[in-house]
């Protein structure tokens, strides 16, 4: 039986990676701000029958001296209970990981990256770290500062890609596409929503074992062929979608290959809709049938991005879209497999990509409400 503490950024992956290892969860505390040390207090008796309890401490309002105070009640009562520290925002060296090291916690786990988050809960959970893997978080390095950077909640967001015409590098922008958002540190799937049949061909090319839910992985990305219905061999496969949605990934790009009418309903229902575009004379025709076909309101939430463009025709390109603010030039890269630099992406996904942290310390529950009393009382003053 497994119970945890986290909020919204990292429940999805927590919680997926607790069913992957089927055990059981016993009223699981989901929210930001949680008073920790003051729930061990009052729910200490009930933690009985209690095998794993994870702690995500980025949640935590509490100090790390009423961390550790909580942690120790539980391991005087409970010294069965396997106790799973995750602490995304704190270094190896950190004063609070060696001090639960100290205290025979050698399950911890200070990594934001989300595919690296899953392999080390479930690991966890199933055999448990020994101190030899754990010994890692006793050095300390005073003279080393890392800026860990605070992500924000990402479940499932759904980008669209698609290309003007054909042949214009749909596939490879979306592998790249794909790259970037894994060295991010997010667990992403591409699927191929067209007929080109190509993530086979790379799979039989690469020599990619294909699981049995359908998908094979390559540099972390999970790829998941045909995800069309066989009976349009154009439109997506709304079932396979579902099922698609159901697994815990923080971004899906659907690949739907040439821009038409058959798939439009579907790219227009994705968070992010990119157009690859080429500026060749030739090529500005398929933009312009784009253009025929969508609304304005429609074309100004496209990012349109252009592929093979010389770098001074960029103004000229940029002035002939008009209102179409969005418009990016992508680079030329001979092997999208380990390419993972998408131009202007940090512009393109900066809502969704991870914050600067804030410097600010942890007060300690009773400095916090005393905080957000004074703040209150200066708003209403203002007022």
């Amino acid at each position: 039986m497994i119970t945890y503490f986290t909020g919204s950024t990292y429940n999805q992956v927590i919680q997926s990676s607790i069913v992957e290892t089927e055990e059981l969860v016993y009223e699981p505390q989901i929210e930001e701000d949680q008073d920790f040390n003051k729930y061990v207090k009052q729910n200490l008796m009930n933690l009985t029958g209690i095998d794993c309890l994870i702690l995500d401490t980025s949640v935590c309002l509490n100090t790390d001296e009423e961390l550790l105070s909580a942690l120790e009640m539980i391991r005087t009562m409970y010294d069965t209970i396997r106790l799973v520290i995750f602490a995304p925002y704190k270094v190896t060296g950190d004063k609070f990981l060696t001090s639960c090291l100290a205290m025979g916690i050698t399950n911890i786990i200070n990594t934001d990256d989300f595919n690296e988050i899953r392999d080390q809960l479930k690991y966890c959970i199933q055999k448990g770290m020994t101190y030899r893997d754990a010994v890692k978080y006793k050095e300390s390095h005073p003279d080393k500062v890392v800026v860990k950077h605070v992500r924000r909640t990402v479940n499932k967001r759904m980008i669209g890609i698609a290309g003007a015409e054909s042949n214009i590098g749909v596939t490879h922008s979306a592998i790249v596409l794909a790259n970037y958002f894994r060295k991010k540190g997010f667990m992403v799937a591409l699927a191929e929503v067209n007929d080109s049949g190509a993530f086979k061909e790379i799979c039989e090319d690469f020599e990619e074992s294909m699981f049995d839910d359908g998908y094979y992985t390559m540099n972390g990305v999970d790829f998941y062929p045909d995800m069309i219905h066989q009976d349009t061999e154009t439109k997506m496969d709304e079932e396979k979608m579902q099922v698609l949605q159901t697994r815990s990934y923080n971004v899906i790009i659907l690949d739907f290959g040439v821009y038409s009418g058959q798939n439009r309903e579907a790219f227009e229902r994705c968070e992010d809709k990119i157009v690859i575009a080429g500026s060749k004379s030739w090529e500005l025709g398929a933009v312009n049938r784009i253009f025929a076909n969508a609304s304005k309101d429609v074309l100004l939430k496209y990012v349109f991005c252009f592929n093979f463009t010389i770098q001074r025709e960029y103004e000229a390109i940029r002035k002939g879209m008009g209102e179409l603010q969005s418009v990016h030039f992508l680079k030329y890269s001979e092997d999208p497999f380990t390419e993972s630099d998408f131009p202007d992406g940090d512009e393109i996904f900066a809502d969704i990509l991870p914050e600067e942290p804030e410097e600010k310390e942890k007060q300690g529950i009773v400095s916090k409400i005393f905080r957000r009393k004074s703040e209150e009382k200066e708003e209403k003053q203002g007022k």
